[in-house]
């Protein structure tokens, strides 16, 4: 009896409310279809396009005399040339179906019809938790980051520098506990495997595929992995959007915007548009959502007006090519959207990202905002005047003239080594050893960097001799109230979070913005540091 000869796969499993084929296949009417049988028994139906053939585009590209306007005549055309082929099986099993591309197949299949993380799930019940390999992120705080990590040999989740607590991952590859799923396994819509499958026992395979899916033992070293789970009961996601077009109506930006969707290689892109052309007039440097929202002035007044979740789904974002301006990446306004929604009532939080809605644990949400509320309402240790100025650095210029106990440090930045650049120690500093960030209150990526700030100069100040002589000679005389060359107490100063806010009521921050006030608050207490958050009052 042959072998079994081993197949790379990639396994799809599709959401139950999708039982029709002309449901999970773009252009399902152009493809071709033939059960596929083993034996007597019909494994399933594979779905197939047209063969091409074509011109690599590098023939184009680069054998090509640009400044003479003519094309190099003994580069052998015709027989170099690419081929794509596309084709898509789909497997009934346990009264579920599978999708297994082959080719370009995956392109045949619908968005949004395969469920999000089956191969995630799948691989980290099977994987070896001291044998990771790679892991893809996306980091939710200022703004959200993809990042691709790999080791060079295998290690556990904490060699990738996980945040558990802002950290999305989204894919992971490690070495199998179960001969079954080969030697190594990645997971993450779709679970990609080389196996000794092939139609004589793929059922099985899938079967057990689905089997582990259900189980539940990834819990036991990734438990942490379900603080953010992905959203799928179609009325919620029906609300959460309807709260997303409020939120854009109402000008909510400090917890509505938009960002970049996927990782881009940014040294090969011009720029970004909200029109499609060949050659954009008007290109911007990053997407943001006032310019979308005014880039539907040029639209009908529908458009304009009447903003719907069909219209951010409608229109486009385009990314160009910086050699050519020719058009690198196309996503939905949808997908660049970024949203966070607070639900007191349920004590959720739901995060839009990617065109995904997500919800954040209900106790991990509740221990968040229960460490920020009890900072935020500890009594404040110095009052710092309301705010009636042009901007930050006028408002701390003047509180250090009019009250000798400041010294305004704000722009004196300081130049130092070890992996940092210029770093401002703080924006105010008091005499009695107050060391004060002042920021106005904006987006996640605003106070991300207000606490981001406090953390990095709180570690140099007390570890390094070098930056304390660099902060002693940028302070006045009166305020040279520490010794350079001995390591300060941490515990006698204080690192004060002051953020100049216009509402009436307590100081509310986006989530993730809470998150790392509590990471950064952890931080500095290490050190030994006290740590306190104060609202500057805004009367402008």
């Amino acid at each position: 009896m042959a072998k079994i000869p081993t197949n790379k796969l990639t396994i799809y499993l599709i959401k139950e409310s999708y039982t029709k084929p002309e449901d999970i296949l773009g252009k399902y009417t152009e493809l071709t279809e033939e059960d596929i049988k083993y034996k007597t028994n019909t494994i399933g139906t594979l779905y197939y396009g047209d063969s091409q053939y074509f011109e690599p585009a590098w023939i184009e590209d680069f054998f090509n005399d640009s400044f003479n306007n003519k094309k190099y005549e003994n580069v052998p055309k015709s027989k170099l040339f690419s081929a794509t082929s596309k084709a898509v099986l789909l497997v009934k099993q346990q009264g579920r179906i599978f999708a297994i591309p082959f080719g370009y197949g995956w392109t045949l299949l619908n968005h949004g019809v395969w469920e999000e993380r089956f191969g995630l799930k799948t691989a980290l019940n099977i994987v070896d938790a001291d044998s990771l390999r790679r892991i893809d992120k996306k980091n939710m705080s200022s703004v959200p980051k993809d990042t691709s990590e790999q080791l060079s040999r295998g290690g556990v989740a904490a060699d990738f520098g996980i945040d558990i607590e802002q950290d999305l991952v989204q894919s992971i590859t490690g070495k199998t506990i179960d001969e079954t799923f080969g030697k190594n396994i990645t997971g993450k819509d779709a679970l990609s495997v080389s196996v000794k499958v092939d139609l004589t026992n793929i059922k099985d395979f899938l079967e057990t595929c689905y089997q582990t899916y259900l189980k539940t033992d990834y819990k036991k070293d990734f438990g942490w992995i379900d603080q953010i789970a992905d959203i799928k009961d179609p009325k919620l996601i029906e609300t959460l959007d309807g709260q997303l077009i409020e939120n854009i109506k109402n000008n909510q930006e400090g917890k509505t915007w938009m960002a970049v969707p996927e990782l881009v290689k940014w040294e090969e892109v011009s720029g970004f548009s909200y029109k499609n052309s060949a050659r954009p007039k008007t290109q911007y440097d990053d997407i943001n959502l006032s310019a979308f929202i005014n880039s539907l002035s040029d639209a009908s007044e529908d458009d304009k007006n009447k903003l719907s979740i069909e219209i951010l789904k409608k229109k486009k974002i385009y990314c160009f090519d910086s050699q050519n301006d020719s058009l690198k990446h196309q996503w939905s306004a949808y997908n660049c959207m970024y949203c966070e929604i607070n639900d007191r009532t349920k004590e959720k939080t739901y995060l839009l990202s990617n065109g995904k809605w997500y919800e954040v644990e209900k106790s991990f949400t509740k221990s968040v905002d229960k460490e920020y509320q009890a900072l935020r309402n500890q009594a404040i240790s110095i009052d710092l005047p309301s705010y009636q100025h042009g901007n930050e650095n006028d408002y701390n210029i003047k509180i250090a003239q009019k009250d000798k106990q400041f010294c305004c440090m704000d722009r004196k930045n300081i130049s130092h080594g070890g992996g940092y650049s210029k770093i401002e120690f703080c924006d105010l500093f008091a005499k009695n050893k107050k060391m004060i960030h002042v920021k106005h209150y904006g987006g996640s990526s605003v106070l991300s960097h207000l606490f981001n700030q406090g953390i990095v100069s709180g570690e140099l100040f007390i570890r390094d001799e070098d930056f304390r002589k660099k902060v002693s000679a940028k302070l006045s005389k009166a305020h040279r109230i520490f010794d350079i060359e001995n390591k300060p107490k941490a515990s006698d100063y204080e690192v004060v979070f002051a953020v100049i806010s216009s509402v009436e009521n307590d100081l509310e921050i986006p989530f993730f913005s809470k998150v790392a006030l509590k990471n950064a608050k952890q931080k500095l207490e290490t050190y030994g540091y006290k740590v306190s958050l104060q609202k500057i009052k805004s009367e402008k």
